[in-house]
């Protein structure tokens, strides 16, 4: 069974059959004294050793092992996220045409604070109305329930 190791920091990525995954568990002491093992406990190491594995281009310890992307990726301009290697919806990149991660990935990259979802005040439930206070010549913006003050 085919599968692909990625690596989180520069993207770079390999398809590996069970050969290679042989060599790869070998190469990190793993099945030496087997000779032929069987299908399901090479794929089962091989599972377990992606945080051992070691980046082609970069060098870094620990790399993502996931199934093949569809072969539909890789037809026209469809493009896949840097970060989950899903592909990036064509309606996306229509929108925005440099974009390298998808609506997933972007959403964790941000700060995770939702500006249309209202605050509310922790004594009585009222939703906070933003106002302003001054002192010493600069204005400072605060949140204030209209209830409680």
């Amino acid at each position: 069974m085919l599968k692909e190791i990625s690596c989180p920091d520069c993207h770079w990525h390999r398809m590996v059959g069970t050969v290679e995954k042989l060599r790869l568990l070998h190469q990190q002491g793993m099945l030496r004294r087997e000779e032929n093992p069987d299908q399901s406990l090479i794929e089962e190491l091989f599972e377990r050793s992606g945080s051992k594995l070691v980046c082609g281009e970069c060098g870094r310890v620990g790399l993502r092992i996931d199934l093949p992307r569809d072969e539909e990726e890789e037809w026209g301009d469809a493009r896949v996220c840097e970060q989950c290697r899903r592909t990036i919806p064509a309606e996306r990149l229509e929108i925005f045409p440099d974009t390298k991660i998808c609506v997933a990935c972007q959403q964790k990259d941000d700060d995770g604070e939702d500006d249309t979802m209202p605050d509310f005040c922790p004594r009585c439930g009222e939703i906070m109305i933003s106002g302003t206070s001054r002192g010493g010549g600069v204005t400072r913006y605060r949140l204030r329930c209209p209830r409680c003050g």
